[in-house]
């Protein structure tokens, strides 16, 4: 979602200045709640909320099955999802250490260690494979993107089952399109174990991990990894390729699903 915003812009080159509307990215709080207690703020582009919201859920590890919702209800910027059973406190202190998510996205030194332990406990064990020149077909699927190419403001996300596109999200911020192509994914009954997760953003080991509570086996992306986000895919199971730019990628972790 963008907006035309009247701005008064300096071209450098010819040295003019003047009035102009151009597209702007949009950015706007999302509040969820559990059981009408408020957990976290997060800044997104305002579409697909309740997908953002289910997914977040899933991805941050506070729910695990979809047997435990009970109904989503969704007021302007309000999300509530009453859960059939209270989720444990121990649950929803690591998740609300940071209240406000922002569009940058950084991590408290607090949350980051919580991140590190988890590690070991998520693994993907799914055999799943693809070729390499169908990562490359998936990625560029990204390009796609309309509202990038109107305001260079957003991040894409997009989610293959079997290699068939199911999920695909913009975003201002990188961890949001996992949540949304995740939410919607859940929503749609996706066999997460046969799944390729593609990204544009950079990938650090908070981002790795959402694909591992998912049991999502592939994780590619246009950008650059981070340390942490290889660390996270080698403890997790995961096989991680960055750099995807036909026709090449580089592949940093297990390397045998991609064929």
């Amino acid at each position: 979602m963008s907006i035309d915003f009247c701005v008064e812009k300096i071209n450098t080159r010819s040295n003019t200045r003047k009035m102009v509307n151009e597209a702007i990215a949009i950015e706007a709080p999302v509040n969820i709640f559990i059981n009408d207690e408020y957990v976290i703020t997060l800044l997104s582009t305002p579409e697909f909320k309740k997908e953002l919201a289910l997914g977040w859920l899933f991805d941050e590890g506070v729910l695990e099955s979809t047997n435990q919702l009970k109904q989503i209800n969704i007021i302007q910027d309000n999300i509530n999802i009453t859960t059939k059973h209270p989720i444990p406190e121990e649950k929803l202190r690591v998740v609300s250490v940071s209240r406000l998510i922002t569009t940058a996205c950084g991590l408290s030194a607090k949350k980051f260690f919580a991140i590190m332990s988890d590690l070991e406990q998520k693994v993907v064990e799914s055999k799943y494979s693809v070729k390499a020149d169908a990562i490359i077909r998936m990625v560029n699927r990204l390009n796609e993107s309309n509202l990038f190419c109107l305001t260079g403001g957003v991040h894409e996300a997009a989610l293959f089952e079997n290699e068939k596109l199911v999920a695909f999200a913009e975003d201002v911020g990188r961890h949001n399109t996992i949540d949304k192509v995740v939410g919607i994914g859940i929503q749609s009954n996706v066999n997460f174990s046969n799944t390729v997760l593609v990204s544009s953003g950079r990938q650090p080991a908070d981002m790795v991990l959402k694909a591992a509570r998912m049991g999502i086996p592939i994780v590619v992306s246009k950008a650059a990894p981070i340390r942490s986000g290889i660390i996270a895919a080698e403890k997790t199971g995961i096989t991680l390729a960055c750099f995807v730019r036909n026709p090449k990628m580089n592949v940093y972790t297990h390397h045998f699903r991609i064929l």
